[in-house]
């Protein structure tokens, strides 16, 4: 989903030939943004250090503010197990984009990382202001109430994810809850579900 995210936000180089006649400048992109395409190039190869000097170049030039930028070195933090520089990079995407429910999310999972589940629960329902019917933000509350033993909870969250997008890993998370919770049959209802076809559990 993090590299979902980094694909839709890409934006790739105009031709800049020239033509005749031509009475009219090629468009350029506007300076923030002029090298997030090799940023992306970068990344989708997983050649982090490269995709990391070109961040850096570009954060120069933009005096920090590409969101693009910074969004994606948060992302080779979060790989390279930097956890707490990732959620202080997403923070700031966050300020640059306060409606983007993305950043949003992506503060939410460095915070859940961290063992922050409260307040990773709280992002996440800023979240899913800005979007109701996202799967992820449902399960990942889910699977934070679990973390802090509100069973409840959680499987009201993870029945609306399941309502918006049937995931093996929802089920197993609601499976989970029926084994810490020691009713081994109803774990094993929610198994059976999981591994049934959509019409079946229509009908």
């Amino acid at each position: 989903m993090a590299e979902e995210r980094v694909a839709t936000r890409t934006q790739f180089p105009v031709s800049t030939e020239s033509q005749k006649p031509r009475q009219k400048k090629a468009p350029e992109f506007p300076i923030l943004e002029k090298q997030n395409w090799l940023i992306h190039l970068h990344y989708i190869r997983k050649d982090y250090e490269a995709c990391k000097a070109v961040i850096k170049e570009q954060l120069q030039e933009t005096q920090g503010l590409c969101e693009y930028a910074i969004y994606v070195q948060a992302l080779i933090f979060r790989l390279e197990g930097n956890i707490q520089e990732s959620l202080e990079l997403f923070q700031t995407c966050a300020v640059l984009s306060p409606q983007s429910a993305d950043n949003l999310k992506q503060v939410a999972r460095s915070l859940f990382l961290l063992g922050k589940h409260k307040a990773a629960i709280e992002v996440y329902n800023e979240a899913a202001k800005l979007n109701q019917k996202d799967w992820e933000i449902s399960h990942n509350l889910g699977v934070c109430y679990i973390y802090l033993k509100q069973f409840n909870k959680a499987q009201d969250q993870l029945h609306n994810a399941l309502n918006l997008n049937r995931h093996d890993l929802t089920y197993i998370m609601l499976g989970k809850i029926h084994l810490l919770e020691g009713d081994l049959d109803k774990a094993i209802e929610v198994y059976k579900k999981a591994v049934e076809p959509s019409w079946q559990q229509a009908a």
